[in-house]
């Protein structure tokens, strides 16, 4: 594979295991193919699959289902790369499946630290292509300046993912208050191609001057009078994994509401300067804070009601 590529994801909406109604995020109002449907799909048949390779529980009552509007159809993302609807639709017969559904089964991660399966906080249980939603001005305005076409829908795929809530229990508590409201997927893809002036580029070095100035975001005017923006349209894709990039921000939160209610129970006095270098040390180290540690504040919480 010649690129990884990055994009931010929108939740749509959270369910826990034995709940019959989908918590909707309040900023959305994208219609969830999901959350409309009844969802077909065994979770504890995929999870005899997938659960030893990411260390995850094999017990379905210990998952969050979460619906995210994936990758955006025809228009840019913010990194400036897009996919045209043929290359996500388009079947892979190498793979057995669509360019969207490489999405199933990859795991959950933080901060795109995908190194190791084992450190996955759950999987993608299903994709789809959500093809529900009108395109607002907005959408018509980005989908025109990536490929020149006005859409008469918002297309995207849109993913389901399953959280293992006793595993990382402080990024199921961030998921299920709001805390957490964005993904990021990562994914490879063979190469992209320039959306003004049509250079393939299978390496950085092969890009044309229009990417490389890509993040300028200057008008060109093309030969049939639209206005385009030069974007990276990608092909040849494989979805490889979903993370949570604003876990380390939403932990280290909980953890210094952790200690000022240890604090508070042992009577121990914590001044302004030490909150703050509590907050600079785990908004730092966040990542490397263990799950063992996050829990004992986690707990701490949970015994004081919060």
């Amino acid at each position: 594979m010649a690129f990884k590529k990055v994009s931010s994801l929108e939740i749509l909406g959270v369910l826990s295991q034995g709940q019959t109604t989908w918590n909707k995020t309040a900023a959305s109002r994208t219609t969830s193919h999901y959350m409309e449907n009844k969802l077909a799909i065994n979770l504890e048949e995929r999870l005899d699959v997938v659960a030893d390779t990411y260390k995850i529980s094999r017990d379905a009552s210990d998952y969050l289902l979460i619906p995210a509007r994936a990758n955006s159809i025809g228009r840019y993302n913010a990194n400036m790369d897009g996919w045209e609807f043929d290359e996500i639709h388009s079947f892979r017969p190498t793979l057995g499946l669509r360019t969207y559904s490489t999405y199933v089964n990859k795991p959950h991660f933080v901060e795109h630290n995908a190194t190791e399966p084992s450190v996955a906080r759950g999987f993608i249980l299903d994709a789809h292509l959500n093809l529900s939603n009108e395109a607002d001005e907005l959408v018509k305005q980005a989908v025109m300046q990536t490929i020149g076409i006005e859409p008469k829908t918002d297309a995207f795929v849109e993913v389901i993912l399953a959280v293992d809530q006793t595993k990382d229990p402080v990024l199921a508590k961030a998921y299920k208050s709001g805390a957490i409201k964005t993904f990021s997927m990562g994914a490879d893809v063979e190469d992209t191609v320039c959306n003004v002036c049509g250079n393939v580029a299978t390496t950085t070095f092969e890009f044309c001057s229009c990417v490389v100035s890509k993040y300028a975001r200057m008008p060109v005017r093309m030969e049939d009078g639209t206005i385009r923006v030069a974007t990276e349209l990608c092909r040849g894709t494989v979805f490889q994994e979903l993370s949570a990039v604003a876990d380390p921000a939403d932990k280290s939160a909980v953890i210094q509401d952790g200690i000022l209610e240890i604090a508070k129970a042992a009577s121990i006095s914590i001044t302004a300067n030490d909150l703050q270098e509590i907050v600079s040390f785990t908004a730092k180290y966040a990542n490397e804070i263990t799950e063992s540690v996050a829990k004992v504040f986690l707990q701490s919480l949970t015994n004081k009601g919060l």
